[in-house]
């Protein structure tokens, strides 16, 4: 979005404005507003990992946001109730049964894991975290080959929220405490040990259980992640290779565009333009442009011409002789071109024409870029070309030429073009 916005603001530079470009830089300037999402899943495991709520991938991400600003402002227990009133029906069935089904070596674990759900609806919380906590036991144990619960079992996983280690690695820190003694104390986490050998008697709470499902869910994520680790791995070496290198280039290319930039200076030449001109310049694209209009060669006018949407050559030379076919230019003058930017040139020229609606004549704005072959603005030091705006060609069919735009009274003996004002 960064790179977007810049190239963006590079384009107004170059003098490229319209609807489209102002459109996605509001755009990327309000998606970088929101670029805290970045940072998110850790704002949430600092706040919420010791109380027993984790980010993981499947969780509803204004679900994570609402429920942090809750805290962030003080108000603990209506972020709690953000978090509990996500956990249902259809949210535990897709994220923790639907998804994990494939990772059961035994089948059955899914008949096991609807039951659980069954008394969680029913609010049989006696009976739900246990089931639950043993589904999450063996499930876990089938992926990882070894119990998760371990004290030293890796948790981790590449590029993955719930593989962070502040995530599902800090949740079972929290759940595997040990318990020495029996207790009727109301609980707020599943404690994994107290639970399933009878000593934490408190469980049985709708917060306890939803924490539960939370587990198993972030487990389920986990092992989505582990499974699809390596080629991630692979894939952003083979990223970071190409990416930085680059990085490296374009970082060099934007100081040296910024230098050329800054060093230029715009300039204005009066015609006439003659058949001398540098090759490279815009007023010999120009001049060229309206020369082949002139004799109704489309191929060579569509080589002179912008072609932003990059139809291949022969498609843009089909599209200028249905858009110039009707119109004769029998003459025309450029009076002045000037270079306002390292890209943009404007020319004022004057036009003798014909169209459907009869004779036209006067003075028309004409715009050239300098362009590459795919169509995009390019630096002086760059390869590419001068290229007219073909918005001339339906100009002089509408009339709208600079004295529509601007009434005064000029002499027209001063605008037609002679011999010794270099008549093309």
């Amino acid at each position: 979005m960064k790179l977007a916005k810049g190239t963006i603001g590079f384009l107004r530079k170059l003098g490229v404005n319209n609807h489209k470009l102002d459109t996605i830089y509001n755009e990327a300037a309000n998606l970088l507003q929101n670029a805290d999402i970045l940072t998110l899943p850790d704002r949430f495991n600092a706040a919420f990992a010791k109380e027993g709520w984790i980010a993981t991938e499947s969780m509803n991400i204004e679900t994570v946001k609402k429920a942090l600003q809750f805290y962030e402002s003080g108000k603990k227990d209506e972020a709690e109730e953000e978090l509990l009133a996500w956990f249902r029906e259809d949210t535990i069935t897709q994220f923790a049964i639907t998804r994990g089904k494939r990772f059961n070596k035994a089948q059955r674990r899914w008949d096991q894991l609807r039951e659980a759900l069954k008394l969680t609806l029913e609010e049989r919380y006696w009976s739900a975290v246990p089931l639950i906590l043993i589904a999450c036991d063996g499930f876990a144990s089938d992926v990882l080959g070894t119990s998760p619960f371990n004290e030293n079992a890796d948790l981790t996983v590449f590029d993955s929220i719930v593989g962070h280690p502040n995530s599902l690695q800090t949740l079972i820190k929290q759940i595997t405490k040990g318990v020495r003694k029996s207790s009727d104390e109301e609980l707020t986490l599943p404690l994994r040990h107290g639970v399933l050998h009878g000593r934490s008697l408190g469980y049985a709470n709708r917060v306890v259980c939803m924490k539960a499902w939370l587990l198993m869910i972030a487990l389920v994520d986990w092992a989505n992640a582990r499974e699809r680790e390596q080629s991630r791995i692979r894939e952003h070496e083979s990223n970071a290779k190409t990416s930085l290198a680059d990085l490296a280039i374009q970082v060099r290319k934007s100081k040296r565009d910024k230098r050329e930039m800054e060093a230029f200076e715009p300039w204005e030449k009066k015609g006439p333009f003659d058949s001398s001109l540098d090759e490279n310049s815009p007023e010999k694209a120009i001049v060229e442009f309206l020369a082949f209009w002139k004799r109704r060669n489309y191929g060579k006018m569509a080589e002179r011409a912008t072609n932003f949407t990059r139809l291949p050559l022969k498609a843009l030379a089909g599209s200028l002789r249905r858009i110039a076919e009707s119109i004769e230019l029998t003459d025309f003058n450029v009076l002045s071109v000037r270079q306002s930017t390292v890209a943009r040139a404007d020319a004022v020229a004057y036009l003798n024409g014909q169209t459907p609606k009869g004779p036209v004549e006067g003075r028309f704005r004409i715009v050239a870029f300098r362009c590459n072959g795919n169509g995009d603005f390019v630096m002086p030091k760059d390869q590419g070309n001068w290229l007219v705006q073909h918005k001339i060609v339906d100009d002089l069919l509408n009339e709208r030429s600079i004295e529509k735009e601007q009434p005064e009274e000029q002499e027209k003996q001063s605008l037609r073009p002679s011999q010794d004002r270099g008549r093309h």
